[in-house]
């Protein structure tokens, strides 16, 4: 009778468990047809992913660690202790426990699945950035001589914001922030972006502890939407921290697309007054300012010399951040196999390639004056768009300003 029973119960508490694991897997296949269109993700992104973000990000920002970091640890060591226990039942022919371990599994699986999908994926799908942050633009709406000016002005900004902040005995910055700090600066700064596209709510950063293994998998950070939590690489502590924090920022205020997060980190940091979060940020693109220069003709002479007007200060302390980054690729294939996955099954097409957007040109056949093939631009990259957008803002033009008044 008893065995009897047990086989009953053991029944119901299956059937149970295969309608919860159904009716998940369902919602999770409506979810999934929800996020390809755009209209209903925008207002999904604004609105419910938005409040969860903003919910779980306020109940869990003020704990000092990363609860990712914990989650990632404790997935993995369970994903082990499943996979061993599954044997070990499988050997004793135990397949009713066998059976309602594998069911538990699926029912977490697939309502993390559903929990992520409505924090973050409908982000991916959303409407463009708006105009007053990004606009693209051609050959034709930008000349050779704004080019010159523009990447000149970079160049000497770099070597200004050098002189402006403290560096070790090695050359290397030092911040007088620490990452919380850096977070609550970050998150005045986003206030100018001043769009109802942003959500309010600017996440809190946070080191991720182990960090060698986050380097070797080639990861700088990660934005994890279900906890609300801006994650950053222990060992990001260089020129381009601010790029990372506020890149993983950016995901939190609903841009989940690479490129574009990258695009409004860049935008917040290069219109900030603060050096520290200037200095990396106008560092790169003062050589994607010489590049755009490089696609005008006749311009090689006026390209070497902005090159060789780089501080060779700002120079070294770049190869010396690329030459710590460099000792770590034992799996860095692996790390870019997986975030290449999961961006294409977030619908973004170009996997890992989705972190820029390049431009377009077309050859005209022609050369110019140093042999070099004459280029008809359809469309600049995205980094050089965000330069010609916040060129013709006048936002440099107000920095210089402001720095030759002092």
């Amino acid at each position: 009778m008893k065995a009897k029973q047990r086989t009953n119960n053991f029944k119901r508490s299956t059937i149970r468990r295969l309608i919860v694991a159904g009716a998940l897997l369902l919602l999770f296949v409506i979810l999934y047809l929800l996020t390809l269109n755009q209209s209903v993700c925008e207002f999904f992104a604004t609105t419910i992913s938005r409040w969860w973000i903003t919910a779980f990000g306020t109940l869990l920002g003020w704990i000092p660690f990363s609860l990712y970091e914990m989650l990632l640890i404790v997935a993995i060591l369970g994903g082990i202790a499943f996979v061993v226990i599954e044997i070990v039942l499988m050997c004793k022919h135990k397949w009713q426990k066998c059976l309602t371990a594998l069911l538990i599994v699926v029912i977490c699986v697939l309502s993390f699945l559903n929990i992520y999908t409505v924090s973050a994926s409908f982000a991916y799908n959303r409407n463009p950035l708006p105009t007053s942050v990004y606009q693209e633009f051609s050959g034709e709406d930008f000349s050779a001589e704004e080019a010159y000016k523009l990447a000149k002005y970079l160049v000497e900004e770099t070597s200004r914001l050098y002189d402006q902040t403290e560096h070790d005995a090695n050359g290397m910055i030092v911040y007088p922030y620490n990452i919380k700090e850096m977070s609550d600066l970050l998150a005045e700064e986003f206030k100018r972006l001043d769009n109802d596209y942003f959500s309010a709510y600017t996440p809190h950063g946070k080191w991720v502890l182990n960090k060698t293994i986050m380097s070797e998998l080639g990861i700088t950070g990660v934005f994890f939407a279900p906890f609300g939590e801006a994650n950053v690489n222990g060992i990001e502590t260089g020129i381009y921290m601010p790029i990372t924090l506020a890149h993983e920022l950016s995901h939190g205020k609903g841009v989940m697309k690479e490129y574009q997060a990258d695009l409004v980190a860049y935008y917040v940091l290069m219109t900030s007054s603060d050096p520290y979060l200037r200095y990396g940020a106008t560092s790169n693109m003062s050589y994607r300012a010489i590049n755009l220069l490089s696609l005008y003709p006749n311009t090689k002479d006026r390209v070497n010399e902005l090159y060789d007007m780089m501080d060779q200060r700002v120079v070294h302390e770049r190869m010396k951040e690329s030459s710590k980054w460099s000792q770590y690729d034992t799996l860095d294939k692996i790390g870019e196999f997986f975030n290449d996955l999961y961006l294409k099954l977030q619908k973004q097409e170009g996997g890992t390639d989705s972190y820029n957007k390049p431009g377009e040109v077309v050859e005209t056949g022609e050369k110019d004056d140093d042999e070099r093939p004459i280029q008809q631009v359809i469309r600049f990259s995205d980094m050089q768009n965000l330069l010609i957008t916040l060129y013709k803002q006048g936002s440099f033009a107000q920095m210089d300003a402001a720095h030759n008044s002092l």
